[in-house]
């Protein structure tokens, strides 16, 4: 673990935990935490490598994958017959030729989708639940392996970042289970596995706004973490009431597509740069962001991550597509090619030398899609910043109803006057491409869904 030194900022401590008594230096870490280690280690390596050699390491590991597939789960047998013992390792050309795994196969056929002879090795299968925020919650299985390298990922993106492991980070979600009753007994959790690390603090996301922003006053962590659109309503209030976290180094954010303004507002009010992971519940951590540059690293010796046109073809770099991901670890039960529903724009290769594949933008999901009337689809920027600039607009959601006409849904301080609605109205069209009418609905609250994401931009037309 020597090229943990280097990785690690220097505030903090780089010698992982050790469990033997009296022996510090170098540690001798507990068997959990050692194959977590050992998974790092081979990480800071890997990342170097050329996209040529994480391809083909890649396609041995998807090959063993699919031919154990093939053989033990009913729900592929017949799709995947052809490369049940398979004489060479799958080539690109065959990997394409697989059929697509939809979120509905997953809901209407997840029991013959769990393999029939699990690997004892591979440790337990546990159930991860999806938050259902497109209203089609799935329930999938992850082994113990899958889930001890997406902790080396973990790792590896705090090493990146050169996090301090001793700092306190502050956790605001929709809380349930042990961090639900953590935040109620006002408990910590540490947040790096395998070093001593600082607390971990969580906060409910449903808790008041400006109650949260007086628990990060007095907390002052060094890191906070949250959704893009959570993050985005607290700068705003604390630029409002004059009051903001002197402490912080970093913001994580997870769960959302991120906004380039909320980077912009983060950077200008509170003076702390973003970090954002891709991750998505059912497969773990796609994508973290680049510690040189915001385009995103793939994390690619856990999943295989492709972006595909609307014909099945892959994107080149500059080109916006389909995310269709496949954990490369999950024998439990294997997602293959599975379409997550997301869209983003592929990336050349990272300057900094990493032979990681890139995403230069994740641009969230086919309902977050604009349908213009000649039948094009972009992704609308409304600009939050704008918009509370001409009124008190503490929460907005704009809807779109037909290729003519938007819903801006909106929580106010008081009522808008119509001057400050035309404006309103002017700013919300001047930011998409085609003439749209613009109507105003004023709600006391517009909720978040229920693992607590929320969406400025959706569409009720069927895309």
């Amino acid at each position: 673990m020597s090229s943990l030194k280097s990785s690690i900022n220097t505030g903090a401590d780089p010698v992982p935990n050790s469990s033997v008594p009296s022996i510090l230096w170098p540690a001798l870490s507990n068997v959990n935490e050692s194959l977590t280690l050992a998974i790092l280690g081979q990480l800071l390596t890997t990342q170097w490598w050329s996209p040529e050699m994480i391809l083909r390491r890649q396609l041995r590991q998807l090959t063993e994958l699919v031919s154990y597939t093939a053989q033990t789960v009913p729900f592929y047998k017949e799709s995947l017959a052809e490369f049940a013992r398979p004489k060479r390792p799958l080539t690109v050309d065959d990997w394409r030729r697989l059929p697509i795994l939809r979120r509905r196969d997953i809901q209407e056929s997840s029991p013959s989708m769990v393999t029939r002879r699990p690997f004892k090795e591979h440790g337990a299968a546990a159930d991860i639940r999806t938050s259902g925020s497109t209203g089609e919650p799935v329930v999938v299985k992850r082994n113990a392996v899958t889930g001890r390298i997406l902790s080396a990922l973990t790792i590896r993106d705090h090493l990146w970042h050169r996090r301090v492991v001793s700092g306190k980070l502050a956790y605001i979600r929709r809380l349930s289970g042990e961090t639900e009753v953590a935040a109620k007994q006002g408990k910590s959790m540490p947040w790096i596995e395998g070093f001593p690390s600082g607390p971990m603090l969580f906060r409910d996301i449903n808790e008041p706004l400006d109650e949260t922003l007086e628990w990060l006053m007095r907390e002052e962590p060094d890191y906070l973490m949250t959704y893009p659109t959570y993050l985005r309503a607290l700068i705003q209030r604390s630029a409002e009431i004059g009051i903001q976290p002197s402490q912080l180094r970093e913001v994580l954010t997870v769960g959302e597509a991120l906004d380039p303004e909320v980077r912009e507002a983060c950077n200008d009010i509170w003076r702390a740069p973003i970090s954002d992971v891709y991750s998505a519940q059912e497969v773990g951590v796609i994508a973290i962001q680049c510690p040189e540059h915001e385009h995103y690293l793939v994390q690619a010796e856990g999943i295989f991550c492709e972006v595909i046109d609307d014909g099945g073809a892959p994107c080149g770099p500059g080109e916006v597509g389909r995310v269709v991901v496949t954990p490369l670890h999950n024998f439990s039960m294997p997602l293959i090619r599975y379409d997550i529903g997301d869209y983003a724009e592929v990336g050349k290769r990272s300057p900094d030398g990493r032979g990681l594949p890139v995403l230069n933008r994740i641009l969230g999901r086919a309902r977050n899609m604009l349908l213009l009337p000649e039948g094009r689809k972009t992704w609308p920027a409304f600009g939050s910043r704008g918009m509370a600039a001409i009124a008190p607009i503490r929460q907005h959601q704009i809807v779109q109803k037909s290729t003519a006409a938007l819903e801006a849904r909106l929580v106010t301080e008081r009522p808008l006057t119509p001057d400050e609605e035309e404006r309103l109205a002017r700013h919300i069209t001047s930011r998409i491409p085609a003439p749209m009418s613009v109507a105003f609905t004023y709600l006391d609250e517009i909720p978040r869904s229920a693992g607590g994401k929320f969406e400025d931009f959706k569409t009720e037309i069927d895309l």
